[in-house]
């Protein structure tokens, strides 16, 4: 007894398709499965479409008015008797063997509940460059989505006729995202299979204008789809897709700004290179098959179809926010209230199906979700995409910063973030995906673990061994050094209170920064010389005293040469002191300790901005950080052009004006130790920064914890720090004093 042959009945939506409909047909009837029936649904077209399908053996029907492909599709299902519907798009042909195939894949696995086929790499004409991009990207997204799908492809697919009534029509509402509301509800009750067993040719846009129009429409539309359901389709759209969307727009919005600061095509370079990056067997597959000239249109093409993807998402979201049209657009009520052929006169539930069997639909009036358990898919769904866009956002900071810090003027802004946020910011988004969903757990987790661990090995300011050594003594004979920066010294408080804090000290060597007179509101021209020599000599009687602009050593050694240092070198014997101020941030004094010549560097590295300069001001900010960039560049050097010529035991210490995060002294790490391994802090901060006064936030800005650590002291040699802390300066100055003992 042979097995019974199912009909299939072949649903062509057609809408002005004249330059295809011809060879589609074709296709259809030349299929090797014995039992087909062709139903060409006319939605209603201007051009001479419906002619040339009737000259074929088909059932030809004509629609009343344009209701979209949803619309045509459900009035050819109410005119086909067979027990599988396979929907086939004007635009497309399909092989031989298609319907056989699929009767063979439903035969197979008969909880099936539909199968999608694949298009061919090739198209069904011979395209532009732009309909060879949109065919390849179509067969290669397909290809790699082989599997159970969540996500259908009506184009070219077969449904089993019981499954999509129990689903429930297409929603004739929808014009351009008919297919993934159908295939979410059909997904629910039904595994759905993508195959390349099913194959077709594709004819698709050939501009890149009406693309574009496309790619942002259908974006747009699937918004209140995503927020409403809590997830992307299985198969085709993948988190990685998603991210390459975020990348592409960034690359895009970031090409104006390189008129303005060429260096922005760094941001450009790391996005599009995290663009292709995302899905780099798709470039691959590109260039086997077309060779690199194509590859680099298809990746310019794509990316700019992601770009517009992104404006479209976007633009969904804010149409979301404002109209609850839009939010409800994929709702069940709405796909229930409107028949088969979109006429809001019944609901699909109870229309009758092909030949007027009069079915109904099994499931069709399930309970919708609650409002409230609507409300929580939706904050559960922000939360989890917020939270992996934040990430995203963070790890593109992080690398970006790594990139630019030391090596651009600009980079400052970047470098601003306290090193310890580098730490803590990563840290929180990993503990924060705990709370997301499904993948989007991982996907924030994944987002949040690279910059995370790129500031625990690159800069996060955290002192690891004083997790295991304690209290150091201090032996007898060692050297006592102060480093501080005195914030002009003294100008806010009183120089009598700074003086009683240093005689506290008891050191044998004092480093002074900022001791010079400031006068507020004439910016860089409001340095002058302190004219205090008499009292210098008064209050540290038998020292050794050198000064040099800003800079000022104080030692009980003698001091047996006192070199100019880099951009110091450079000035002539009567400068201006404005002129050496600016320009002298290191000095350095040769001490005669015992038997051994001790050199000690006293530095203060230009600031590389200032806080309180008025961002919507008409002041040249560039040409403003560029100089100082260079200043700070040329005293760094400087220092280490120095250093490699000083035979003697050395100490380096001061303010830097530089974080634990930032580069700009990767050089000097290379060729000194940092004393912070004698601190007992985990965290060691030194500077915090002071609000502005008569600010409303002062209060909240201007505490005692730092967020910094901007002075720093190195050693060279054969030099042992026993103990290294920051000390508090009763509210003399915003940074707090290094207190070094040291051995040679």
């Amino acid at each position: 007894m042979s097995t019974p042959t199912p009909l299939v009945s072949v649903v062509v939506p057609m809408y002005n398709d004249s330059r295809t409909v011809d060879l589609c047909l074709r296709s259809v009837l030349e299929q090797s499965y014995p039992a087909v029936e062709v139903i060409v649904v006319d939605d209603a077209s201007t051009d001479d479409s419906a002619e040339l399908a009737a000259a074929h053996a088909v059932t030809l029907v004509r629609a009343e008015r344009n209701g979209g492909p949803g619309g045509s599709r459900n009035l050819g299902v109410r005119h086909a008797a067979g027990e599988i519907l396979f929907f086939l798009d004007a635009d497309l042909t399909m092989h031989p063997d298609a319907v056989a195939r699929a009767v063979e894949i439903f035969t197979e696995h008969p909880e099936y509940g539909a199968v999608f086929g694949v298009p061919d790499k090739e198209p069904l004409f011979p395209e532009g460059a732009v309909g060879q991009y949109r065919i390849l990207q179509y067969h290669y997204w397909r290809k790699s989505a082989e599997g159970l799908v969540s996500g259908g492809f009506y184009a070219l697919g077969a449904v089993r006729r019981s499954a999509f009534l129990e689903a429930g029509w297409f929603n004739g509402a929808l014009r351009q995202t008919e297919e993934i509301d159908h295939a979410e509800r059909l997904a629910a009750l039904h595994p759905m299979l993508l195959t390349s067993r099913i194959r077709g040719r594709l004819s698709d846009e050939s501009r890149m204008r009406p693309l574009l129009r496309k790619a942002f429409v259908r974006s747009r539309l699937r918004v209140p789809f995503y927020l409403g359901r809590g997830r992307a389709m299985q198969g085709m759209e993948t988190p990685g897709r998603a991210v390459a969307s975020a990348l592409a727009g960034l690359a895009v919005a970031s090409l104006p700004l390189i008129v303005w600061q060429p260096l922005t095509a760094l941001i450009t370079v790391l996005a599009v290179a995290g663009f292709v990056l995302t899905d780099l067997g798709q470039y691959g597959f590109v260039r086997r098959e077309r060779g690199l000239g194509f590859l680099a249109f298809f990746t310019l093409a794509h990316l700019l179809v992601n770009a517009v993807v992104l404006a479209g998402l976007v633009a969904g979201l804010a149409q979301f926010a404002v109209s609850g049209r839009f939010r409800r657009m994929y709702t069940l009520d709405a796909a229930l209230t409107r028949d088969g052929d979109g006429a809001a006169d019944g609901g699909p539930g109870g229309v009758g199906g092909g030949g007027g069997g009069g079915e109904t639909v099994p499931g069709a009036a399930a309970e919708p979700p609650t409002r409230a358990r609507r409300i929580a898919r939706r904050l559960r769904t922000w939360y989890g995409w917020s939270l992996i866009a934040l990430a995203a956002l963070w790890l593109f900071y992080a690398v970006l910063r790594r990139s630019v810090s030391g090596r651009w003027h600009w980079a400052i802004l970047l470098d601003a973030t306290p090193p310890v946020f580098l730490v803590a910011i990563p840290l929180l988004l990993l503990v924060a995906s705990a709370a997301a969903c499904g993948r989007r757990r991982r996907w924030a987790a994944a987002l949040a673990l690279p910059p995370l661990l790129l500031a625990l090995v690159t800069g996060s300011g955290l002192n690891w061994p004083a997790l295991w050594h304690g209290e150091r003594t201090v032996p007898a004979g060692a050297l006592h050094v102060v480093s501080f920066n005195t914030q002009y010294w003294a100008a806010s408080t009183d120089v009598d209170r700074l003086y009683d804090l240093v005689h506290r000290q008891n050191a044998d060597v004092y480093l002074f920064q900022e001791h010079v007179v400031w006068q507020a509101g004439r910016g860089e021209d409001g340095y002058l010389r302190l004219d205090d020599d008499a009292r210098l000599a008064a209050e540290f009687p038998g020292y050794h005293i050198a000064r040099r602009g800003e800079l000022l050593t104080v030692s009980r050694f003698p001091i047996v040469a006192q070199p100019a240092v880099g951009t110091g070198a450079e000035l002539e014997p009567d400068a201006p002191f404005g002129r050496v101020f600016a320009r002298d941030k290191v000095l350095r004094t040769d001490l005669q300790v015992g038997s051994k010549v001790f050199s000690v560097y006293n530095v203060h590295v230009t600031v590389p901005l200032a806080p309180d300069l008025d961002p919507f001001s008409d002041f040249d900010f560039d040409s403003y950080f560029r100089r100082k960039f260079d200043w700070r560049r040329a005293e760094i050097r400087g220092l280490e052009q120095d250093l490699a010529g000083n035979p003697h035991q050395v100490l380096i210490s001061g303010d830097f004006n530089a974080s634990a995060s930032m580069r700009d002294l990767d050089g000097l790490r290379d060729r000194a130790d940092d004393a912070i391994r004698a601190n007992n802090d985990f965290l060691p901060l030194s500077w915090k920064f002071s609000a502005p006064a008569g600010f409303d936030w002062d209060s909240a800005v201007n505490r005692s914890f730092p967020f910094w650590r901007l002075d720093w002291s190195f050693t060279v040699g054969p030099v042992r720090v026993h103990r290294y802390d920051f000390r508090p300066t009763d509210g003399i100055s915003e940074h707090r004093l290094q207190d070094l003992w040291l051995s040679l």
